[in-house]
């Protein structure tokens, strides 16, 4: 009977864990602020800002020559000569306006793709920090069912020896204690895992405790969720910028078929005379006259639509998914709290020990339900954790990371 009584204090100790603060908005914030990827996305924006400062400018500095001329003069004695020279390449057909707006749009894309790395490292790490504390859960779980069920199988052991356990019930403790140390040694790597995401997903800052809330089941967002996400997608907004940039290209090489003459002025001085000369020189398009060049911009820019397009398309598509995957999970996550508040897994637990310590459920039985039980504590914790990665997924596919921390229980 021992071994009865010796279960009731392991027993008891198997309860759910739930977490009543967060530490969600830091681990975003620490994303956001210092994360090496945002200094590469600032550098792209100054290197953007660099490229426009560049374009904006005259394409054609001024050339200036000098050409001293020495000769010996026929009479005897020498001569100096000298020619002055003043060239300047002369843009036709908008081609600066071009370039600037080009390269104006550059930074536009660079800004909205920097803006886009921040949400996404903000998404990421609420992902991982959500991954991260599911995963402490479940190794905790997992390691007091090991240690309970490590003492059952010492405790039959012992009990056999007195004569009162058989082999066959020291083979199926021994069994199931064999599983669930197999199954924590599995939580247990996928913790591991978990804490080396989590830490690349915020710049290397470590996080000895994650906490969460509790999800708000009935929180829904905007009604206008595909007008929001237009407006708040910074990736469309950089595809955008990207398309304004190419239609821009494309100007500017429609314009490159255009010849650049080059005005010159000469002033010299030539066996004792004064000379002046003024010239104008156009290239003359035979071997190349930039017609590739001009198709490649047509369908970089098509190209472009077609992408912006296509990724209009794909976000309604991903934002009926989210918005449906995110009310099931809501559905599902009511349910699990439902269940909860009945203390159905502990009443489990507490019924099967009862059952055992008076002698009316033999060993099997108890191994049978006490893993029962403790299954249901991981669907229970499975199921939070979807709700979370869904509300993080819906809040993904709108562009405001925000929404993740506003469906919370404060």
């Amino acid at each position: 009977m021992r071994i009865r009584f010796l279960l009731i204090g392991v027993l008891l100790s198997i309860h759910p864990i739930y977490a009543h603060a967060t530490t969600l908005e830091a681990a975003m914030d620490a994303a956001t602020a210092q994360h090496p990827l945002l200094r590469i996305a600032q550098q792209n924006i100054e290197m953007a800002r660099g490229q426009l400062i560049e374009q904006s400018s005259y394409a054609y500095n001024p050339e200036l020559s000098l050409e001293p001329q020495y000769r010996r003069l026929n009479g005897g004695g020498t001569g100096t000569d000298y020619y002055i020279g003043l060239s300047q390449g002369i843009e036709l057909g908008g081609k600066r306006g071009y370039r600037a707006q080009a390269a104006q749009q550059g930074l536009n894309t660079a800004k909205r793709e920097s803006e886009l790395n921040r949400q996404q490292l903000s998404i990421g790490a609420a992902r991982t920090f959500v991954e991260l504390f599911f995963a402490k859960q479940t190794l905790n779980l997992r390691n007091k069912q090991s240690v309970m069920l490590d003492k059952l199988s010492q405790a039959v052991h012992h009990q056999m020896a007195v004569g009162e356990m058989s082999q066959l019930d020291v083979n199926l403790a021994r069994a199931a204690f064999t599983s669930a140390l197999s199954a924590k040694m599995g939580a247990k790597q996928l913790f591991i895992l978990n804490q080396a995401q989590y830490y690349m997903a915020v710049g290397g800052e470590k996080m000895s405790a994650p906490e969460l809330p509790r999800l708000l089941i009935d929180w829904q967002p905007p009604e206008d969720a595909l007008a929001i996400a237009l407006e708040s997608r910074p990736d469309v907004a950089a595809l955008r910028s990207r398309l304004a940039q190419s239609h821009a290209q494309s100007n500017l090489a429609s314009a490159g078929r255009i010849p650049d003459p080059t005005l010159s002025i000469m002033a010299g001085r030539e066996a004792g005379e004064q000379l002046v000369k003024v010239a104008i020189s156009f290239p003359l398009p035979l071997w190349n006259s930039h017609q590739g060049s001009y198709q490649h911009a047509l369908a970089k820019a098509s190209q472009a639509e077609t992408q912006l397009s296509w990724s209009e398309q794909k976000m309604r598509l991903d934002i009926q998914a989210a918005r449906y995957n995110h009310q099931s999970a809501m559905q599902m996550l009511n349910s699990a709290y439902q269940a909860e508040k009945s203390a159905t897994f502990q009443h489990s637990i507490k019924l099967a020990q009862t059952a055992f310590a008076a002698g009316e459920m033999d060993l099997e039985e108890l191994v049978i339900h006490v893993n029962q039980a403790l299954e249901a504590q991981l669907t229970s914790i499975e199921i939070s954790k979807q709700g979370w990665l869904a509300r993080i997924r819906l809040a993904e596919v709108l562009g405001h990371p925000e929404y993740i921390l506003e469906g919370i229980q404060k």
